[in-house]
């Protein structure tokens, strides 16, 4: 738990240091936003908002049933977002530009911005306000809904409010009212439309089936003289009697059965019975006959004036559904109600200085912490000990602030002679301390070797100081200048650099006569590059070079080497064979990550006993808590064996 909450605390102060680091940057985008904001709201143009309330009622019409004639299929909320686009079409916003001349308004050109408006002041133009009339209807359509119209459905309600933005408040209340007007007006129309097309639907339907009840009876007509079933009612009255008459003769048959038990056949009664059951008897059957002859007429007659019927009814239907519509039509009202009417407002709109500010403010803070993240994210120089420890794998020898040379002391260079006991002193004395350490884990460890990846990263004033340093040790300290090629020491220690290590490789002078002694009030000797050579690289490879260095340990204690940057020549890859160990000089923010890479790439198949680096001209204003423990921690030096 105890780990974790480390590892965050860590975490979070690598982005509080980067914003440290960045602040110039994240000032400097608040500053322009800020300003931007206040000069946004200097120049915009003042405008007025008149706001009118709209009720929009769910429509579901029903004014003759007829689902396909004006059934709304979406739901309710495609319905609504349909209303407000409606208020925004073109058609609506042609009629408000007819009914209100907004193509010659004079205040048009200001509802372009106050950029626009600057132009036109800039040239002379802005005491022209005809100049709108040069707008065209889409222009000025297009402008109306860009920067004056503004639709706002109130959440959880019918209610939708609608706004004009314009520079004069009447005429922001005028236009808000008329355009709430046409859209009502528009509503109507549109209903009223819709009837109209059902009515037509319906008289067009009319005429069909008028057409259908035609030739219903007419066929029914024609097949009745077909068929000579001109009296195919009376037919269906025979079916009738018979069935009467049949019900007649059982009776009669009933009454003869009941009366023969008293009479004999020839009684008078029972003679008048009998001439009655054959007589109904006839007359069922002679219906009977009749009417078997008539009945497959009779089935196909009937069906032809059920069709002729059926067309009645439906024609029928539709003449009391017209007449329905036409009543709807003319008693027809609107679903948008008018709740609140425009005022004219006391206040403007716009601008508003404060929230202008504050979005000001809140853009180029985020702007600025932004681009300070996106700036570090690319910046591949090295920027804390972490990039060299952990992203590197390289170990970190020390930390050197910077330090201000040349006030104090005349050759410009030694912290030592500056300032003492100023924490760049005490950088170089831990340093110190930190190579003797790692000098006597190397067997008769003397030679320090010191480079940087490119010129202009302090190794040589770094191998100055610490050469300085070593010796207020009391110790024996040689100097070294071994960059051949632009040797720079001697301009530090300002002497002469007539002879030196070119000299004594090329066997022209001897090793005593070459080295100066304590130049400049120093505590060290020096030993200069010499007479510059072409092929240096050679004459330090020489066996020459290998016997006077094995002179050099055998007369000091410490011996450091000011070499060439080693990726600009390859000198330092033959340095570093007489080297006990090399030290990478490293420069706050300029260092590259990708060059250090290089030197592990470089130096780990190397015969090198010790290598690390040095992190240079870090800020001592940068109170962080990476470079703390090395500005002011000092350890116990001892003098290494000879």
């Amino acid at each position: 738990m105890n780990t974790d909450s480390g590892f965050t605390e860590i975490h979070l102060r690598d982005y509080v240091y980067v914003l440290r680091k960045r602040k110039r940057i994240v000032l400097v985008t608040l500053c322009v936003a800020t300003v931007f904001s206040i000069l946004y709201s200097f120049f915009e143009s003042v405008v007025y908002k008149s706001t009118a309330t709209i009720l929009v009622e769910r429509d579901n019409p029903n004014v003759v049933e007829f689902k396909e004639v004006m059934a709304l299929d979406a739901s309710s909320t495609e319905y609504y977002q349909t209303q407000y686009q409606m208020i925004k079409s073109v058609t609506l916003l042609s009629k408000l530009t007819q009914q209100k001349s907004l193509s010659a308004d004079s205040y048009v050109l200001s509802l372009k911005g106050g950029r626009f408006r600057i132009l036109l002041r800039t040239l002379g133009l802005a005491r022209f306000p005809w100049l709108a009339q040069f707008l065209t209807e889409p222009q000025v359509e297009d402008l109306f809904i860009r920067h004056m119209l503004d639709v706002e459905p109130i959440r959880n309600s019918r209610l939708v409010k609608v706004g004009v933005i314009h520079p004069d408040p009447g005429r922001a209340s005028e236009l808000a009212n008329a355009l709430v007007q046409l859209f009502i007006q528009r509503n109507l129309e549109d209903r009223y439309l819709v009837s109209q097309r059902a009515s037509e639907l319906i008289r067009g339907q009319l005429a069909e089936m008028k057409e259908k009840v035609s030739l219903a009876e007419k066929k029914l007509q024609k097949y009745k003289e077909e068929k000579g079933l001109v009296n195919i009612p009376s037919v269906r009255k025979s079916d009738a009697f018979i069935q009467e008459a049949k019900l007649q003769l059982v009776k009669i048959q009933a009454v003869e059965a009941k009366l023969s038990k008293r009479y004999l056949p020839k009684h008078p009664k029972m003679i008048h019975l009998r001439s009655q059951i054959e007589g109904l008897q006839g007359k069922i059957d002679e219906e009977e006959s009749k009417l078997l002859e008539m009945s497959g007429l009779a089935i196909e007659y009937s069906e032809l004036e059920r069709e002729a019927e059926s067309a009645k009814k439906i024609y029928e239907a539709l003449l009391t559904r017209l007449e329905e519509t036409g009543s709807e039509a003319r008693s027809q009202a609107s679903n948008i109600l008018l709740v609140d009417s425009a005022r004219i407002p006391e206040r403007p709109f716009r601008p508003r200085p404060f929230f202008n500010l504050l979005i000001g403010l809140l853009l180029g803070g985020l702007g600025g912490i932004c681009l300070a993240f996106f700036v570090d994210y690319f910046d591949a120089s090295i920027k804390i000990p972490d990039d060299i420890e952990k992203g590197l794998g390289l170990e970190l020898y020390g930390i050197i602030p910077v330090a201000e040379f040349g006030k104090k002391d005349p050759s410009g260079y030694s912290i030592f002679h500056t300032d003492n006991h100023s924490a760049a002193a005490e950088s170089v004395r831990a340093l110190r301390t930190a190579l003797l350490f790692k000098l006597r884990q190397v067997s008769g460890g003397r030679v320090i070797l010191i480079t940087s990846p490119n010129p202009e990263e302090g190794k040589s004033t770094i191998a100055l100081n610490l050469a300085a340093a070593f010796a207020q040790n009391h110790m024996d300290v040689l100097l070294v200048d071994a960059d051949l090629r632009k040797p720079h020491l001697h301009k530090l220690l300002q002497t002469d650099n007539g002879i030196g290590l070119s000299d004594i490789l090329e066997q022209r002078v001897q090793t005593s006569q070459a080295i100066k002694q304590r130049p400049f009030n120093s505590e060290f000797n020096f030993l200069g590059a010499g007479t510059i050579l072409d092929h240096p690289t050679e004459l330090i490879g020489m066996e020459q070079a290998g016997r006077l260095f094995a002179e050099l340990r055998g007369q000091y204690d410490v011996i450091v080497l000011d070499a060439s940057p080693f990726l600009a020549v390859a000198d330092v890859s033959v340095l570093s064979e007489y080297a006990d160990m090399v030290v990478f000089i490293a420069r706050y923010h300029k260092t590259d990550k990708r060059h250090l890479k290089d030197v592990r790439r470089l130096f780990s198949e190397a015969r090198i006993k010790s290598f690390g680096v040095v992190l240079n001209q870090v800020s001592p204003r940068e109170k962080n808590h990476y470079y703390h423990r090395y500005y002011y921690y000092g350890y116990g030096e001892q003098k290494p064996a000879r």
